[in-house]
C-alpha cells in the first residue's frame, strides 16, 4: 500500500481513498461482511470476482457491490505512475438506518445485484471530486459533513439505480444476493481457484464446503474439478492453431508444466502427444 486516508465516523472507516502496487494475483475483498461498498477507479484496472461472475473496472469507472464475499484479481497498474487508485465508501447498516429512518429488515425489495457498474453521471463526477477534495483537506470534515455526504451518495445511488424510493434501494444494499450452491462451482471450474478460494465464495467452511461438494456431485472437488478441466482440455487440442499455453491457461492450470504432467497422469500421453494422436 503506498498511501491511505480515511474519513472515520462513530469508529467506523466511510470514505476511503487507496494508493497501492499491483504485487498480488488474487485478493479477499478489503470490506468486511455486513458492509456494502462504492468505489470508484482513479489509476489503472482490475477485475472482481463474484461467486458466479468476473467483471472488469478501469479508470474513471465504478462499482457498487454488497454485502457478499468476493475477489480482487488481475490488477493492472498505471503504467506511468505504476500504481491502481480508488476513492471508496462504505455503508453499515445500523448507521444507513438512522440516517433515514428505515427498516432495514424489509424483505419484499430485492433488487436482483451483487455488482453491479455504476453510471458516472456529471453529478456523480461532482460528488466523488468533493470527497477527493475532503480526504486532502480532513481539518475542515466534521460529522456533519460526514453524515451529508453519506445521504448524498445514497441519494444519487439510488436515482442512478431508478429505485422506487431512497428506503427502497437502501434497504436493498443489505440483502445478500442468494446464489446457488452448483452455479457458482459451474461458473468457476476453469478460474484457477484454490480449494478455500471456491470455499470463501460459497460462504463456507473449507471441511464444509468439501462435505457439500461430495453431496452434490459424488466425488471430491479436486477430482470433479480436474476432470472438468481435462475434459475442456482435450476439446480445445482439437483446435491444431491453439497454442498449448493458451489451453492449459483457459482451462485454468497455473502454469503449462502443471497442465502438461496432469494431462499425462491421465491419459498417458502430453499434450501435444495427444493432438498428434488425434
Amino acid at each position: 500500500m503506498l498511501e491511505i486516508k480515511t474519513i472515520n465516523y462513530q469508529g467506523k472507516r466511510v470514505f476511503e481513498k487507496l494508493v497501492m502496487t499491483a504485487d498480488f494475483k488474487r485478493a479477499p475483498k478489503f470490506f468486511t461482511e455486513d458492509e456494502a461498498c462504492f468505489l470508484f477507479i482513479t489509476e489503472g484496472s482490475f477485475q472482481f470476482r463474484t461467486p458466479t461472475n468476473l467483471l472488469s473496472y478501469s479508470k474513471n469507472e465504478a462499482m457498487l457491490a454488497k454485502c457478499g464475499n468476493y475477489f480482487l484479481e488481475d490488477i493492472s497498474i498505471n503504467e506511468v505512475d505504476n500504481k491502481l487508485a480508488a476513492i471508496g465508501a462504505f455503508f453499515y447498516p445500523e448507521m444507513v438506518k438512522e440516517f433515514f429512518e428505515t427498516d432495514l429488515s424489509i424483505k419484499h425489495f430485492n433488487k436482483n445485484f451483487d455488482v453491479i457498474k455504476v453510471n458516472i453521471e456529471p453529478l456523480m463526477k461532482s460528488f466523488i471530486d468533493s470527497i477527493d477534495f475532503l480526504l486532502d483537506n480532513q481539518a475542515i470534515v466534521d460529522d456533519n459533513i460526514i453524515v451529508n455526504k453519506l445521504k448524498e451518495l445514497l441519494i444519487i445511488l439510488s436515482k442512478s439505480e431508478n429505485s422506487n424510493s431512497i428506503n427502497d434501494f437502501v434497504a436493498s444494499l443489505f440483502v445478500p444476493y442468494e446464489y446457488n450452491f452448483n452455479e457458482i462451482i459451474q461458473k468457476n471450474l476453469f478460474a484457477n481457484l484454490s480449494l478455500p478460494d471456491l470455499a470463501m465464495l460459497c460462504n463456507c467452511s473449507l471441511s464444509t464446503f468439501k462435505r457439500k461438494f461430495v453431496e452434490h456431485y459424488k466425488e471430491s472437488p479436486t477430482k470433479y474439478i480436474t476432470h472438468k478441466k481435462l475434459e475442456k482440455a482435450t476439446q480445445l487440442l482439437q483446435i491444431k492453431s491453439m497454442p498449448i499455453a493458451d489451453i492449459a491457461y483457459d482451462c485454468g492450470f497455473e502454469t503449462v508444466s502443471h497442465f502438461n504432467k496432469t494431462f499425462k497422469k491421465e491419459f498417458n500421453k502430453t499434450p501435444s502427444e495427444f493432438r498428434l494422436s488425434q
